[in-house]
C-alpha cells in the first residue's frame, strides 16, 4: 500500500508538471529571443525617429531576420512558440517577468555608465614640455 502510494504520488507530481512540446522554444531560449526581438523594436524606432526616410516596416522585418539568425530559429519556429505561450499564461508569466526584471537591471546599468566622470580633454592637458608656436 506504501509503495502504491509513493508511486501515485509521484505520477501525479510528473503528471502536474507543463510539458512543453518539442517544437515550440523553451523559456530560456524563448526570453532570449524576445529580449532581442525588444531590442530591435528599439533600434528600429529609434532610427526612424532620425531619419523621415528610413522605412521603419522593413527595418523591423530585417532586425527580426537578424535575431532569428543569431538564435538558429525560423520565423515559423518563433510564431508557434509565441503562440503557444500566449495560450499558456502560467508559462509566459515567468518568461514576461525576466523580461522585466533584465530592463530594470539595464537601466540600472545605463544610468551609472551616465554618472560617470566625463572623459579628460585631451587638447587641456598639460604638456610636459612647452609647446613653441612659431609665427
Amino acid at each position: 500500500m506504501r509503495r502504491s502510494g509513493i508511486l501515485i504520488f509521484t505520477f501525479l507530481l510528473f503528471s502536474c508538471k507543463s510539458s512543453i512540446p518539442k517544437d515550440v522554444l523553451p523559456p530560456k531560449k524563448m526570453q532570449a529571443v524576445l529580449w532581442d526581438i525588444i531590442q530591435a523594436d528599439e533600434l528600429a524606432e529609434y532610427y526612424s525617429g532620425q531619419d523621415s526616410s528610413f522605412k521603419s516596416l522593413s527595418k523591423h522585418v530585417n532586425y527580426y531576420q537578424k535575431v532569428f539568425a543569431i538564435h538558429k530559429i525560423g520565423k515559423e519556429d518563433f510564431t508557434k512558440s509565441l503562440a503557444y505561450y500566449e495560450n499558456h499564461p502560467a508559462q509566459l508569466k515567468p518568461i514576461l517577468d525576466s523580461l522585466q526584471s533584465l530592463g530594470g537591471r539595464q537601466n540600472i546599468t545605463d544610468s551609472t555608465k551616465s554618472t560617470t566622470k566625463p572623459p579628460i580633454d585631451s587638447a587641456r592637458k598639460k604638456h610636459p614640455f612647452p609647446v613653441k608656436h612659431h609665427p
